[in-house]
């Protein structure tokens, strides 16, 4: 007889900010040639309005880090540029106000353990028996994954209203190093200005694949 045990997971953060998060070069898979990510948009950037200007309205946590805060943003340029915006020479300048987080931690698994038994009885009289077991509990490896998050807010200069904010996930058994930046951000902007509400699932190429 089986008894499962329900499978667990667990996060382990390897860095987590509002406004960057440290992010480790990890051996990417060579056949990899695209991904999928989970794209979730609240908000609808307004009908009829050009993409316009833009520049990055940084938070304290990224002024402090600015190797980080710079990976992070050009694979946000890139992004931003491939969907119509250009940038602005200054945040006086911007009609939009872009607004970034990361993170990144590892996703750990610990798939169901399995138990069984066996049992041989020797009757004594009539009510009695004598009898032998044996339990088994397999060892499984825990599963562990990297798991990618991005939020991106998309801010109105002069009214500082939030035009539209997109949050995009990714999780592998392989990292994928930092390419996986630009794939969040292409992700998250993919189909401008046509961000459809709700959840979604994205295709991406991989840069240089």
């Amino acid at each position: 007889m089986t008894t499962p045990v329900p499978t667990r997971r667990r996060f382990v953060t390897l860095g987590c900010t509002l406004g960057l998060a440290g992010l480790a070069t990890l051996t990417g898979c060579a056949a990899m040639n695209s991904v999928n990510v989970t794209v979730r948009t609240f908000g609808a950037w307004p009908e009829g309005r050009a993409p316009g200007r833009y520049a990055f309205d940084r938070l304290p946590s990224q002024e402090a880090a600015p190797e980080r805060r710079a990976a992070l943003e050009a694979a946000a340029s890139a992004a931003l540029e491939r969907a119509g915006f250009s940038a602005a020479g200054d945040a006086e300048q911007a009609d939009v106000l872009v607004q970034f987080g990361a993170r990144q931690a590892q996703l750990i698994e610990a798939p169901p353990r399995v138990s069984f038994g066996i049992g041989i009885g020797t009757p004594i009289g009539r009510h009695g028996g004598l009898g032998w077991g044996m339990n088994s509990y397999p060892w499984y490896t825990d599963r562990i994954k990297e798991l990618r998050e991005m939020g991106l807010l998309l801010i109105d200069r002069r009214s500082r209203k939030v035009l539209v904010e997109v949050q995009a996930r990714h999780e592998s058994r392989y990292g994928m190093g930092d390419d996986v930046l630009q794939v969040l951000f292409d992700a998250a902007l993919d189909g401008f200005p046509d961000l459809p509400a709700g959840e979604r699932t994205v295709t991406v190429a991989l840069p240089g694949r």
